[in-house]
Parts: structure tokens; C-alpha cells; sequence
């Protein structure tokens, strides 16, 4: 189960785990196509955050189910 939160100048995507054997995994999607990816780590009781491109996350979706390799991931220009 996943929820969306459309801010003025950012996106909030939470990725719940449906088994609760994992915490919450936050994106946020900035503007500028920036991504903020942070999880809740209960043994150090701080958030742990990477700062990804938007291409990067488009990367990470497009390689599920991929076999070895080295591909690239071509995005259109919006029009």
C-alpha cells in the first residue's frame, strides 16, 4: 500500500510495508526533480536519506524484473 500528498512544490510518496516487518518508506519528489528517499531506523532512532535524480528512481522501477545487464533508461521530453 502506497499514499500520494501533492504540495505546492513537492511530492510525498510513503511506501508501507504490508507485512509491518519493515518501516515506512518515504520519497519526496521536489520540483526541481530532485528525490528524497529516507526510512526510520529504530536502532540508531534516525532517519536515514539518500538524494537521488528523478532519473535515478525511474532507473531503480524500470530494472525490476531485468535480467544481467547494462541498460539505459530514455525519457521523453514533456511537451
Amino acid at each position: 500500500m502506497f499514499t500520494i500528498e501533492i504540495e505546492t512544490n513537492y511530492t510525498k510518496v510513503v511506501a508501507l510495508d504490508d507485512y509491518g516487518e519493515h518501516e515506512d518508506l518515504e520519497l519526496y519528489i521536489e520540483d526541481n526533480g530532485t528525490v528524497f528517499i529516507r526510512q526510520f531506523c529504530p536502532e540508531l532512532n534516525e532517519f536515514q536519506v539518500c538524494d537521488i535524480s528523478y532519473k535515478q528512481l525511474l532507473d531503480i522501477a524500470n530494472s525490476i524484473g531485468e535480467k544481467d545487464g547494462i541498460y539505459r533508461t530514455r525519457v521523453e521530453p514533456v511537451k
